[in-house]
């Protein structure tokens, strides 16, 4: 697929692409699809170094309502800091400098 940033706009009759079937005309958009793909591959990194260095489940389980999160057609940026800051408290602060980052494409 090209690199372009492009929306499809007017009449999409019988188009669910990327949208989960949840898209209205005009809602697709193949940037924001690229947005939430870089979010969930730094997610599923982060949760692979959690799962190997045996942290706390209450932590992973924060992972894992992240990416939950980063899946929904229109993120929530309250519930995404409120996620991000307890993993920055449990000593994963760089990483999560990057996540922020790719976060911030979504909203």
């Amino acid at each position: 697929m090209n690199e372009r940033n492009f929306d499809v706009h007017g009449p999409v009759i019988g188009s669910n692409i990327g949208t989960s079937g949840r898209a209205r005309t005009g809602d697709v958009h193949i940037g924001h699809i690229k947005d939430v793909s870089a979010v969930l591959r730094l997610l599923d990194e982060l949760r692979e170094e959690l799962n190997e260095a045996q942290a706390p489940t209450t932590t992973i389980e924060a992972v894992d309502d992240l990416r939950a999160e980063a899946r929904k057609p229109r993120p929530s940026r309250d519930v995404a800091d409120h996620l991000m800051d307890k993993l920055a408290d449990r000593g994963l602060g760089e990483q999560m400098k990057d996540l922020s980052k790719a976060f911030d494409a979504l909203f």
